[in-house]
Formats: structure tokens, C-alpha cells, sequence
């Protein structure tokens, strides 16, 4: 028997979140489910804010304190349920698009070698970062959307949004760190992947309230200094 999808019109339904209620409507991510889905919040359009996020288990569904996923996730929805719009991608790319058996290969490395995730991931052989966001970029823009408000810390996540068409403004989040091996893990990401992580002393992400894109002299101070922090992270090309 097959079944019809159902359009985002038929998803819609309340939720109710640390006290206050939204509508959401949910779809299936461009390609098909095993991608994901896209939760759209109240009467999202073009220029609202979007979190195109990568499922992790361990942050997520464990609480785990070793991670920023769960804490940047929490703000993000804080932030979008604070504006009474926006956009989650929610896709199936655990443990950096490598699954979760290698991620836990990868932490027992990092504990055993007090190597970062990134090198453990090369030294087993896996890929540093293996998820792509192409998928979410086509389901935006199925949704209609032409510019977005990125909820990340991540220029590579933007940088694959605007290749694929989308005008995009990066919103940086900036979450409490939770334990040790979490400011590590933030540490190796501004060294081996660029990220562009707020920190308490240079508090230039949204707090929850409604958000304002920001173009003071600061914020393109600081945008410019991570992305120069990140080039020069980058290899030498021969």
C-alpha cells in the first residue's frame, strides 16, 4: 500500500516549549527522509532564522557535557521561539557525517591519546568532517527562501549555503561551556576548522530576544579576525 506524503500544510500542529507555544509543520529534507527533516516554525519567509543541525546522540538524547551540539541546538530554538518563526534542518549526519560507531572510536582515541576528535579521526582513518549541506540548502529553498539568518559558529556550513544560491547572514551562537573536554572540543574546532566562536568576553552572538542583524564596526571586526584565525589554519597549497 502506498502512501501519500503529507504536504507541510497537513503537519501543522502546536508545540509547546519551556512554557510558550508555537505552530510547527514538518517535511521531509530534499532526497528523502534519511536526510532529515526540516521543522518550520510559525510563518517563516525569507530572512528568518534558520538552524541547519546535525543530529548528535550523545548531546542531544544523553545530555552529554563534552559537546556544544545539545547547548547550540537549546539556543537556537531559544532564539527562534523568541522571534515566533524560523527553521530547523535536522539532519542525519551523526558524529561529523561518520556515524556513531566511529565517533565513539574516535572519543576512545581522543581519551586514550589526548588527541583532539579531529586528529583521532585521522589517525583511524575516517574523515575530519564528512557531512554536506547541500540537502538543506535545496529544502530551504523549497520552502521559498532566497536569504536566511544561519544560527552557526561555522563558515563552512555558510559557505556551502551560498554556493548552493542562498543569501546568508551567519547569527553566531554563543552557549555556556559545560565541562572541560567541551572547551577542548571548542578550542579544535576555532584551530582546525575556523569556527567563529563567540566567546564571554566578546559577546557578539543573539541572546533571547527578538534578533537584529548586526553591522557595527565590532561584528565586522571580529567576522574579518576569524575568518584570517581560519586561513591561516588552512595548508599550504603546493
Amino acid at each position: 500500500m502506498t502512501t501519500a506524503v503529507p504536504t507541510l500544510g497537513e503537519t501543522a500542529h502546536r508545540l509547546t516549549r519551556k512554557g510558550q507555544d508555537l505552530q510547527v509543520r514538518v517535511m521531509e529534507v530534499a532526497g528523502g527522509a534519511e536526510y532529515g527533516h526540516v521543522l518550520v516554525f510559525g510563518e517563516a519567509g525569507d530572512g528568518c532564522l534558520v538552524r541547519v543541525h546535525s543530529r548528535c546522540l550523545y548531546g542531544e538524547g544523553l545530555g552529554s557535557d563534552d559537546c556544544d551540539c545539545g547547548p547550540e541546538l537549546d539556543k537556537s530554538l531559544d532564539l527562534i521561539w523568541a522571534e515566533g518563526s524560523g527553521v530547523l534542518v535536522y539532519l542525519e549526519q551523526e558524529g561529523r557525517g561518520v556515524g556513531l560507531i566511529a565517533k565513539a572510536l574516535g572519543y576512545r582515541e581522543s581519551q586514550r591519546s589526548g588527541a583532539d576528535t579531529f586528529t583521532s579521526y585521522e589517525r583511524l582513518g575516517f574523515p575530519v568532517d564528512n557531512r554536506s549541506y547541500l540537502h538543506a540548502a535545496k529544502s530551504l529553498q523549497e520552502l521559498g527562501l532566497a536569504r536566511v539568518r544561519l544560527l552557526t559558529n561555522n563558515p563552512d556550513k555558510a559557505a556551502e549555503l551560498r554556493a548552493a544560491g542562498l543569501a546568508v547572514i551567519m547569527e553566531p551562537l554563543l552557549t555556556p561551556v559545560l565541562s572541560a573536554r567541551a572547551a577542548a572540543y571548542l578550542d579544535a574546532k576555532r584551530r582546525r576548522r575556523g569556527h567563529l566562536i563567540p566567546t564571554s568576553d566578546v559577546p557578539w552572538a543573539p541572546e533571547v530576544q527578538p534578533v537584529f542583524k548586526r553591522k557595527s564596526r565590532i561584528w565586522r571586526f571580529w567576522t574579518m579576525r576569524g575568518q584570517a584565525r581560519r586561513r591561516r589554519t588552512l595548508p599550504a597549497s603546493k
